[in-house]
């Protein structure tokens, strides 16, 4: 047995309850943290890696692609599944169908995203939301450029408004406007691991194959305590279908591996914060926390994410995908749509 076998069957493993309220009581103390202000992107927290959040109420992003018209659409607000009962694995399958058929075409991979992370104000007792704008070009060369532009913040709560206001509405991290040609090739996310363009177009397009490829994509050091190989692969494929530049064909693949999956369960038809109709996914990753996806089957796009542990309020990873995908629109400063 080698070793990456040896730590997939590590992983099956059934977890105990004192792993479980380990890793549990590491993802709250590190929500609990203040957030300390940076001047670039936010990178989006590991929290399904080592389940420690890096900031205290992590973030909350929007994703809006601009696409020449070759790229998959995000549907009009009016749209939405049928309001019929569905199964989670009826939602997956439908999804892969119009995944697989889905055109892949454009000069870069573009993603545009509004994050807003919480930061909390020690001299006024506040938390405050600070925004930035950040949008992102990649060819499949590796070469990538990021851009940025900081929104300001707002009161996190309505209990925070008054003191934000008595303080001036402060932005605890301005930002300028700047694009940046990166210098290194750029990487995607995938089970913790970064992965280049040709690797992410490399993984396997068949749903058990790609579900082993996902497995060996997991770090050796790894902080899994109180997970199953199988419920850290759930988080991978949601990433892997929000935003990493997999081919139709691979999508198509992790949709239908969710499908024959344990551990998923349909919500209904739900409405994000756009006010988009899909259906929401119940995915478990953890005892005690939950994760929230809600997937519009009939374009296959992800339309949001959210990760939370319950009992306490506001500290939640919310991403909010209004588009990703390929564009010919060259790399500029980014602007709100």
């Amino acid at each position: 047995m080698d070793e990456l076998q040896m730590i997939a069957t590590m992983l099956d493993e059934p977890p105990t309850p004192e792993g479980e309220a380990a890793v549990r009581h590491r993802l709250l103390d590190g929500m609990r943290e203040p957030e300390r202000p940076t001047r670039r992107a936010w990178r989006r927290p590991a929290l399904w890696s080592g389940l420690g959040l890096t900031a205290t109420a992590a973030a909350v992003t929007g994703v809006v692609v601009l696409s020449s018209g070759t790229g998959p659409r995000a549907p009009d607000p009016g749209r939405g599944p049928a309001a019929r009962p569905m199964s989670a694995k009826t939602v997956l399958l439908a999804a892969a169908e119009h995944a697989e058929a889905a055109p892949a075409t454009g000069r870069y991979w573009h993603v545009l995203e509004v994050q807003s992370r919480a930061f909390y104000n020690e001299r006024g007792k506040y938390w405050t939301l600070g925004q930035q704008l950040i949008g992102q070009w990649s060819r499949p060369d590796g070469r990538s450029w990021t851009g940025y532009r900081g929104l300001g913040a707002v009161p996190m709560s309505a209990k925070d408004a008054p003191a934000f206001r008595r303080d001036g509405s402060p932005d605890p991290n301005p930002i300028s406007p700047v694009l940046d040609k990166d210098t290194k090739t750029k990487t995607f996310l995938v089970c913790d691991s970064d992965l280049t363009f040709k690797q992410v177009q490399a993984l396997p397009a068949d749903p058990g194959e790609l579900r082993s490829a996902l497995r060996r994509a997991i770090p050796r050091d790894h902080r899994t305590a109180g997970r199953t190989a199988d419920e850290v692969v759930k988080n991978c494929a949601t990433d892997l279908l929000s935003f990493v530049p997999a081919s139709p064909k691979v999508r198509a693949a992790a949709y239908r591996m969710l499908a024959a999956m344990p551990g998923v369960t349909a919500l209904g038809e739900v409405t994000d914060e756009r006010g988009r109709k899909g259906v929401g996914l119940h995915v478990r990753v953890l005892r005690g926390v939950t994760e929230t996806v809600i997937i519009d089957p009939g374009s296959s796009l992800v339309l949001s994410t959210s990760r939370a542990a319950p009992d306490v309020p506001g500290k939640v990873e919310k991403v909010l995908y209004l588009q990703v995908g390929w564009t010919d629109s060259a790399p500029r400063i980014p602007t709100l749509p």
